[in-house]
């Protein structure tokens, strides 16, 4: 601030005519670069906050429509954020505590609560850090947001989970129907064929576990701090999973069905919860510029978070072989570099995405039954609900697809393990057996 002063002293309380001004309020000097334009720091926070709020917003309406769940107009909005403590999802926890500060500050109740919880993964990714250095950056996330509430959950929780058919991950030989304890889950992830499919499994662990904490907190929505740029690069990736039919229900805001595989039940039941992305329409760079230029004390400083999400491939290390990257490194090296030339295109890339709609398939296809209720029901009428689901992602099968995945290789269908309660999808097959 007190630069800008002097800037402007000697023309009068005017910008220097050599400094370019921003290009939205035309009064102080941009400095930042906003999608190719020029903007002052009071502007680029504006635009941040503005993006997200209005996501929140949304969020509340889809909440409060009765279609949402009986009462949830009158109950207060409670959310489930996941942590995984890197740029983006500190952002979004940011924003969310300066939009409760506003309404507090204004003599309005806060607008919700928020329950923000990380998935520590050191125990089976070593690489991921420790337990202990996780907690202890939690605490700092806990001195900076008091209002909130901050839990760790070991993704060894994951072997407690009724969500996941374990059946479907174990080898056709083998009599167990689960993982007995953390060591055998260990083992489980070693025997994995590549890095591809150990971040495959962990990113669905995690998502597994955070849609569990949702659900036991009785929580309106679950909150996931993804970007433009997070959305383009799973989009990419999970299409080369064969996961691409799946991307409808990961990738857009709303209702996803959860399927629980209870050992004591004869079929497997199915319920709905809201998950939403509201920095959806922000790039990963603006949140870049925004934690480390824009928050006192600075958010990256101050909570020790890597401005990498990939930290073993970020930007300062020298990548000598590419065989060990798992495809979402690849894409997250890939998009780093086209959102700094070509913004625009990540954007297209995710909004393409947005447009797909949740249709089950065609005539004959599992899940076209008549909708027994209308807020289970999908763009073409047909019941989300009732669709046949992998029983590791949680992903609707297209059955059809996903032979057109294996062609004619010769692959031997082994999606659908003998006394198992479910099926996966080709993308979760490769995962498990390469």
């Amino acid at each position: 601030m007190q630069e800008q002063h002097a800037d402007t002293q000697s023309s009068g309380g005017a910008p220097s005519p050599s400094k370019p001004l921003c290009v939205k309020c035309r009064l102080h000097e941009g400095t930042l670069d906003s999608r190719s334009q020029l903007v002052c720091r009071d502007c680029f926070s504006k635009f941040i906050s503005a993006k997200c709020v209005k996501q929140v917003g949304i969020i509340g309406k889809d909440i409060r429509n009765p279609g949402s769940g009986s009462g949830a107009a009158s109950q207060k909005k409670k959310y489930v954020l996941g942590l995984s403590l890197g740029v983006s999802s500190s952002v979004l926890v940011h924003l969310l505590n300066e939009n409760v500060e506003y309404q507090l500050a204004k003599g309005r109740a806060a607008p919700f609560d928020l329950t923000v919880v990380h998935v520590d993964s050191s125990s089976l990714f070593p690489n991921n850090g420790s337990s202990s250095s996780a907690e202890e950056t939690l605490d700092r996330y806990r001195k900076r947001y008091p209002r909130f509430e901050f839990r760790r959950v070991p993704v060894s929780d994951v072997l407690n989970l009724s969500t996941v058919d374990w059946s479907t991950l174990l080898p056709p030989s083998d009599e167990k129907t689960r993982p007995e304890n953390e060591q055998q889950l260990s083992e489980l992830v070693d025997r994995l064929p590549s890095s591809t499919s150990r971040t495959d499994i962990l990113r669905l662990f995690t998502r597994h576990l955070l849609i569990s904490a949702t659900r036991q907190n009785e929580c309106h929505a679950l909150l996931l701090g993804h970007t433009t740029t997070a959305l383009a690069e799973l989009t990419l990736a999970e299409t080369a999973k064969g996961r691409g039919f799946s991307l409808p229900w990961q990738v857009n805001d709303g209702p996803v069905a959860v399927v629980d595989y209870q050992p004591a039940a004869d079929e497997p039941t199915t319920s709905q919860i809201q998950i939403y992305h509201p920095l959806r329409d922000l790039l990963r760079k603006e949140l870049v510029t925004y934690a480390t230029e824009l928050t006192t004390p600075p958010l990256v400083s101050d909570l020790a978070i890597s401005i990498s999400s990939h930290p073993s491939s970020g930007p300062s290390q020298q990548v000598v072989s590419h065989k060990d990257l798992s495809i979402e490194e690849v894409m997250f090296l890939y998009f780093a570099e086209v959102e700094e030339n070509y913004p625009s295109v990540v954007a297209n890339v995710a909004r393409t995405t947005g447009k797909l709609v949740r249709i089950l398939g065609g005539p004959g296809a599992a899940g076209n039954e008549e909708a027994e209720d209308e807020d289970e029901t999908t763009a073409n009428g047909t019941s989300d609900k009732k669709r046949e689901r992998c029983g590791l992602c949680s992903m609707p099968l297209d059955e059809q697809g996903d032979e057109r995945w294996r062609g004619e290789l010769g692959d031997e269908d082994v999606h659908q393990k003998e006394g198992g309660k479910g099926r996966i999808c080709y993308g979760c097959e490769r995962s498990l057996r390469g």
